[in-house]
């Protein structure tokens, strides 16, 4: 017998056996049933890491445009985060952040020199709430229905313009 009769007829083998479909029916029931309780548990967490998230860009934000003011910049700007995520079923952000206008425009008359990160609901346009920061007095703010956990974000926050600064309030 040749090598390609061997490879193109293989001899059945006894005893091998693979999984039945009812097994495979079972585990991926077990496993559907485990993904639906463990869904509700997993929002608040994805929630609190996007809020994190959202944060770390506005304080960055924040940091480059006072650079720019300090640095007597005519027209500071600050690097957009992305919007998206690129993670198969997560594909935008829970957090968008609106501008007024031009890109990555720090001060700007319209908006009242404020950097926001909007909190929007999947296929909504209109925000739940809003963390903001004015970039010339470092003033954190909140709007709409902020969650209760969120406590820590209202105060001032200045990377860079000391305390004592006369533009801080």
């Amino acid at each position: 017998m040749t090598l390609f009769k061997l490879l193109a007829n293989p001899a059945p083998k006894r005893n091998q056996r693979g999984f039945s479909s009812l097994e495979i029916i079972v585990v991926l029931a077990s496993i559907g049933i485990l993904a639906t309780i463990a869904s509700p548990i997993l929002n608040p967490i994805i929630e609190i890491t996007e809020v994190f998230i959202a944060e770390k860009y506005l304080l960055g934000a924040v940091k480059e445009c006072q650079m720019g003011l300090i640095n007597d910049e005519t027209y500071p700007i600050y690097t957009l985060p992305p919007q998206s995520i690129g993670i198969g079923f997560i594909n935008t952000r829970r957090f968008q952040f609106p501008d007024s206008g031009i890109d990555g425009d720090c001060l700007s008359p319209s908006n009242g020199n404020i950097l926001s990160a909007a909190r929007i609901s999947r296929g909504q346009t209109v925000s739940i709430y809003n963390l903001n920061i004015n970039v010339v007095t470092g003033e954190k703010t909140t709007e709409g229905d902020i969650p209760p956990w969120l406590d820590w974000w209202e105060g001032v926050y200045s990377p860079l313009i000391p305390e004592d600064d006369p533009l801080l309030p």
